[in-house]
């Protein structure tokens, strides 16, 4: 009854690049071939959780998952996407190369590690992107800090970059999740160097080495990196009668070793392969996408849940199903979503003995139901309300179910 109610609420009621929105930046000044622009976003949602209690909160068995506590309540928060205030410089050509550099900050207003406290000592300004390039014919080099390759175009084409999605913990400060845990692992903005090719007919090659992570578990932390860690894209796109598509294929590779007193031994390592399709056809927006980890984990890449107790690497895995249709109307622009899609985590030999000895359980499946509506009044001005149902299971059999009805809106410049 609730998950019909919020969705009846939803049908009444009814950028990215890198993380960026898709405007024009407003050019602030030009001189001998220079340029300086700034681009950015606000944005602000309300939003009203109802949900069941965590399994077992309170007894003692410490469970893996993104959800916690009971669920209910009414939150008004930033979106998946922070506010943005991004500085670009662009420099004359000079010798066919062509130059820039990006500077962007990421404010939250959620008062990180605090929740719901008055206090807002935990806002946070996140310097998410600071990077240059340099293009010409050859392709391009990127040097910097910017989004990841791995899983990035799986978030960016998620219809939940414009929204909300799942919101985690009810508390929690900093953003909600969107899909990550539930279709993707958040693939992070690192520091990296990247070297794209020219497309030939419609195919690009993007090949990266990147500042390592360590790999960790809820106990087990690999810390010695001597490798960068790598992560390359190929890609494919090209345009049909009345369409267009594009299609990827992403992959990382990285190692690294348990440090002396860890009282771990070894080396473990991460690697996994995502891609996807979306097809644009006549104000339809379709898009599938999914990825295959080990040792990525299964909400934030490489950090949180990626090793077992014993320091073995646990395999995930998860999709995204996603249509879209919009249209334009005499009140701006308006699209329908809804899209479907979880992440799957495999159990290993300890996760079952910790599981059997009642002390910790794993998260197994987590799923997610989006509905939307996201309207344009005008390029600036975006307002949209969606409607979440997501499912945690864990493997002793036990699950909760919350329903999350969300109206947001954004200015873009």
């Amino acid at each position: 009854m609730k998950r019909m109610s919020l969705l009846l609420c939803s049908l009444v009621a009814g950028f990215i690049l890198y993380g960026t929105p898709a405007h024009a930046a407003v050019v602030i000044g030009t001189d001998n071939g220079w340029s300086f622009s700034t681009d950015g976003l606000v944005n602000m949602f309300a939003a009203y959780e109802t949900g069941d209690a965590k399994p077992g909160f309170g007894t003692g068995i410490r469970r893996g998952g993104t959800i916690v506590d009971d669920q209910e309540g009414y939150r008004e928060r930033i979106g998946l996407v922070p506010g943005i205030i991004a500085f670009n410089i662009k420099a004359p050509t000079i010798g066919g190369l062509d130059m820039a550099a990006r500077i962007g900050f990421y404010p939250t207003y959620d008062a990180k590690d605090v929740g719901k406290s008055k206090n807002s000592f935990g806002n946070q300004i996140d310097l998410r992107e600071i990077f240059f390039t340099v293009d010409g014919n050859f392709g391009q080099m990127l040097v910097g800090k910017t989004l990841s390759q791995f899983q990035g175009q799986n978030l960016l084409t998620d219809m939940t970059v414009w929204g909300y999605g799942a919101q985690g913990a009810l508390d929690g400060g900093g953003t909600p999740l969107g899909r990550i845990g539930y279709g993707y692992v958040y693939p992070q903005f690192n520091a990296q160097i990247r070297y794209t090719s020219p497309a030939y007919n419609g195919v690009k090659v993007s090949l990266g080495l990147y500042d390592p992570s360590v790999i960790a578990g809820a106990t087990a932390k690999a810390e010695e990196t001597k490798l960068p860690r790598f992560e390359g894209e190929l890609s494919y796109a090209g345009t049909f009668e009345g369409g267009s598509f594009k299609a990827w294929l992403s992959g990382v590779w990285q190692e690294a070793e348990f440090s002396s007193g860890s009282g771990f031994d070894g080396t473990v390592e991460a690697s996994g392969i995502a891609g996807g399709v979306q097809i644009l056809y006549r104000g339809f927006d379709l898009v599938l996408s999914g990825f295959d980890n080990t040792a990525i984990g299964s909400v934030l890449m490489l950090d949180t849940d990626a090793l077992d107790a014993a320091g073995k690497e646990r395999d995930s895995q998860g999709f995204i199903a996603q249509l879209m249709y919009g249209f334009d109307n005499r009140f701006g622009k308006t699209k329908f979503g809804v899209s479907y899609g979880g992440n799957y985590m495999d159990e290993t030999s300890r996760d079952k003995a910790d599981r059997l000895a009642g002390t910790e359980v794993q998260i197994e499946e987590q799923t997610l139901w989006v509905f939307g509506v996201y309207h344009d009044i005008n390029p600036n001005l975006k307002v949209m309300a969606e409607v979440m149902l997501t499912e945690n299971s864990w493997f002793d059999n036990e699950d909760q179910n919350t329903e999350l009805f969300t109206v947001g809106t954004f200015f873009v410049w």
